[in-house]
């Protein structure tokens, strides 16, 4: 211990006597160490971390699915909850809850606020008591109760000042007082990771909060009314086919009497902490691209270890003389290994330390831009925990073993006399032959590879993050199938203000209406969901009455949309057969009529004639219901989204029929189809509130912007810019440190032969000479790391092309610039330390020898 202390003693006084060393060490390996720790707390808070509740792997989500078709899911009735509350066989405890969004005013204005509707039992079984107050009582749950109280996560509780007093205050929600009797854990997200609601509210109080997004507008106990997603804590000791086996048989026993076709049966899975689904969802669409930013953030640490490398090869050359004489005085090689390694980790440790501050601070700037998008709280502790602090401690001895250990060996082997000879200068390199001293001379010299390694690395870096830059600027040139200048969209919903069905559609109409009289508008229309919203419908659509074994397929899933009257017109959305909706069929609710676009139109009759055909528009799990309605018109394809597949099929059915009470109201501003400069759509953007409140004060506006300005805002275009930039800036930093790396091994081998040089130089070569020859040497190591680095860019990036849009993985531009980008880096490198041997003095470096 005490030759380690007096070890570690001389290490930090040594690195301390070499303040331009150590700073510049230290600071390359926090970029490599700080951009792991960033990419690692960010998969540790989505996949690893412990949720904040008492055994969390003892949760299990429970499913209902159909017996004649085990792809579909469906969620559970109240009356299937209790039952399955009742029986503790398989569960110590069970508790139901739906998420939704209400109206919450705050101050003069509604905002909507996504809520969680639980059971009684909802905190009893997570084990986490709230914080403050108390949690439901079963009268609270009791269907049609109404009792209006209400639980806030803490997040909320933290923007409204952490007031003490919160507890047995009001909220007006959806026009309704709400008295709060609760306050949630810090850090508490439910079943899901880094997402939380800003409100709980009780099963009883449905009625007066359901969401309508999929017209479900049955009361909580009418058995036709499927909403919950129910979660069960395991008894300790049943085996996963042990539970489904019970489960299936208490489901046997709930349905009998129900037509085989539609019964369902129940089974447990272990819950997503990403998703809330009515089916068993995994989290394997996340895995993927966290295990590319894992990879991408080590491969910038490799980076900077490898620079460190050089750096402490040349530091410890210049201390072979040292070295040497120690070995020469009975100093055992052993001791010098450990002396350079604990160097070497000490400098681990500070650059972890400095990576570890760069990286919570990366995180916390990350979060906040996600923050701005995300409808939910998002609760994210910045503050390593253990899985960060011994991942960070990983990353250190990584980084030690390939930037410490190699040149710790070199310089600490055997050849006392040779280096006391060389002094300080052309220290051996060990054994000598012929082939071996040309081959370690040439590019591939060991000393070299090191470098080798950072170009090929740096260049793979730069190819991905170009091709994630150019898959930016494709979707920023976004032609998705309807007309985004001269458009503005506004987000109304009265029913976050109390309003009923006929008072909403009142309301709805008036808004159109006093849009339509507004200066400037061309048209003015509805719709329940905006492309590249947050929120998405979905609907299954069969064809009825074709004959069996005609031509496409029987069902096609596909996005939907409940519209007014000019929607198409509007948005600039083509009709290419049929008709758009009528006024009359907008408003009737009897009307039972559908448009498809082009792409479920070709899947569902291929060829043509889909105009006049009967369809049946099913939810998603429903297998005993659905709307007939009759194919009017058939419109062109619309884009949706940047991420997967990019082209759905849509199905649209008019406003009357079904009535939705949170809807979107689209406006075309005069100024036909060309470029627009947006003064227009500002203007009437900032007046769309007012004439909103002269329709009716109490009415929310959720949300009021231009079209172009929703796309450009929307998650998607976010996540191609967040890869873009995160991406880049692996790319740059990865590109400067292997430029560095180059300086400094270009420097070295400079100072090396300023003898040769002097030689050269005093028997007539000129500046020019030496400038060309250590150019030379330059350009071979960029050629050879640039070609090995063009394999690997090709490699990943045909990995990578599922996530970009529109752009390939061999992308010839992005390949060409990001391999000019960095042959510029590198020749800058290598210039400025061959200026340096073009102005060596032969007669002074003769003389230094």
């Amino acid at each position: 211990m005490e030759k380690l202390l007096q070890n570690v003693r001389l290490g930090a006084r040594l690195l301390w006597r070499q303040p331009g060393f150590t700073a510049v060490a230290v600071v390359v390996l926090a970029l490599g160490i700080g951009a792991n720790s960033a990419m690692f707390s960010i998969v540790n808070t989505l996949l690893f971390r412990p949720l904040p509740f008492p055994d969390p792997a003892a949760l299990a989500g429970v499913y209902s699915r159909s017996v004649a078709r085990p792809d579909a899911y469906r969620a559970f009735s109240y009356g299937e909850f209790t039952e399955l509350r009742q029986r503790g066989d398989v569960f110590t405890g069970v508790f139901a809850h739906n998420l939704g969004a209400v109206g919450l005013l705050e101050g003069e204005t509604t905002r909507r606020v996504f809520f969680d509707e639980v059971s009684a039992n909802y905190f009893d079984v997570m084990g986490v008591p709230p914080l403050r107050g108390r949690a439901f009582t079963a009268a609270e749950e009791r269907p049609g109760a109404g009792i209006p109280v209400a639980i806030v996560s803490h997040a909320f509780w933290q923007k409204r000042g952490s007031d003490p007093r919160m507890v047995g205050q009001t909220l007006r929600i959806n026009g309704t007082l709400f008295t709060v009797v609760g306050i949630a854990p810090r850090a508490f997200t439910g079943t899901t990771a880094m997402v939380s609601p800003e409100l709980y509210l009780p099963l009883g109080v449905h009625e007066l909060v359901m969401n309508d997004f999929d017209s479900a507008r049955l009361p909580l106990a009418d058995p036709r009314n499927h909403q919950l997603i129910v979660v069960g804590r395991l008894r300790p000791g049943l085996s996963p086919a042990q539970v489904d086996a019970r489960l299936a048989a208490t489901a046997a026993q709930m349905q009998q009497g129900i037509a085989a076709d539609e019964r369902q049966t129940f089974i447990a899975r272990p819950l997503s902490r990403l998703s809330i689904s009515t089916s068993p969802q995994n989290d394997d669409g996340l895995r993927v691209p966290a295990l590319l930013l894992l990879f991408l953030a080590g491969v910038v640490l490799l980076i900077a270890s490898l620079n460190v490398a050089n750096m402490m090869l040349a530091r410890g050359t210049a201390r072979r003389r040292e070295i040497a004489i120690r070995l020469a005085l009975g100093a055992k090689r052993g001791s010098i290994l450990a002396q350079l390694l604990i160097e070497g980790v000490m400098l681990a440790v500070l650059g972890g330390v400095a990576g570890l501050l760069g990286g919570a601070w990366s995180m916390r700037l990350l979060v906040r831009s996600l923050g701005a998008l995300a409808p939910f709280d998002l609760v994210v502790s910045a503050a390593p925990d253990l899985r960060v602090l011994a991942a960070t401690a990983a990353f250190c001895l990584l980084s030690t073993v390939f930037f410490a250990l190699g040149p710790a060996w070199d310089v600490s082997r055997p050849g006392v006399a040779g280096d006391l000879k060389a002094g300080q200068q052309d220290a051996p390199s060990g054994r000598r032959g012929k082939l071996g001293g040309r081959f370690r001379r040439g590019v591939l010299a060991r000393r070299n590879l090191p470098v080798l390694a950072q170009l090929a690395l740096s260049l793979m870096l730069l190819s991905t993050a170009g091709l994630f830059v150019r898959s930016s600027l494709r979707a920023a040139r976004l032609q998705p199938g309807f007309a985004l200048d001269h458009g503005v969209v506004v987000e109304i919903d009265p029913g976050l203000a109390g309003y009923d069905e006929h008072e909403g559609r009142r309301l709805v109409r008036a808004v159109v209406e006093r849009f339509r009289a507004q200066p400037g508008v061309e048209s003015a229309s509805v719709a329940a969901t905006v492309p590249f919203g947050m929120i998405s419908l979905g609907r299954r659509v069969e064809p009825v009455g074709r004959p069996a074994g005609g031509r496409g397929e029987t069902a096609v899933p596909s996005s939907y949309n409940v519209v007014g009257e000019d929607y198409f017109a509007t948005l600039g959305i083509p009709v290419l057969a049929g008709r758009p909706f009528t006024a009359n069929e907008a408003g009737d609710a009897r009307t039972t009529v559908a448009i498809l676009d082009r792409l479920a139109a070709e899947k569902l009759w291929p060829g043509g004639g889909a105009l006049g055909q009967t369809v049946k528009l099913v939810e998603s799990g429903d297998n005993r219901e659905g709307t007939i309605a009759q194919v009017v018109g058939i419109v062109d394809n619309v884009q949706e989204s940047l991420l997967g597949e990019v082209l759905e099929p849509h199905v649209y059915v008019p406003f009357g029929p079904l009535y939705q009470s949170d809807m979107n109201v689209h406006v075309r501003l005069a100024g036909g189809r060309g470029a627009s400069d947006g003064a227009a759509e500002a203007r009437f953007v900032a007046a769309a509130r007012g004439a909103v409140r002269g329709v009716d004060e109490r009415l929310p506006v959720l949300n009021a912007r231009t079209l172009r300005r929703h796309v450009e805002e929307s998650f998607d275009t976010w996540v191609m810019r967040t890869a873009a930039r995160l991406f880049t800036v692996f790319g740059v930093v990865a590109m400067l440190l292997a430029a560095v790396g180059l300086y400094g091994v270009r420097a070295f081998a400079v100072a090396r032969r300023s003898r040769e040089i002097g030689i050269r130089m005093a028997v007539g070569a000129s500046a020019g000479d030496a400038v060309r020859l250590f150019l030379r040497e330059g350009v071979r190591l960029t050629v050879v790391g640039g070609a090995v680095g063009l394999l690997l860019s090709l490699a990943l990036g045909r990995l990578l092309a599922g996530m970009l849009y529109r752009v390939s993985g061999w992308d010839p531009l992005v390949l060409g610039a990001s391999t000019a980008l960095l042959a510029g880096a590198a020749m800058l490198a290598c210039w400025v330390p061959a200026r340096r041997a073009a102005n060596v003095a032969p007669m002074t470096s003769l003389r230094n020898e």
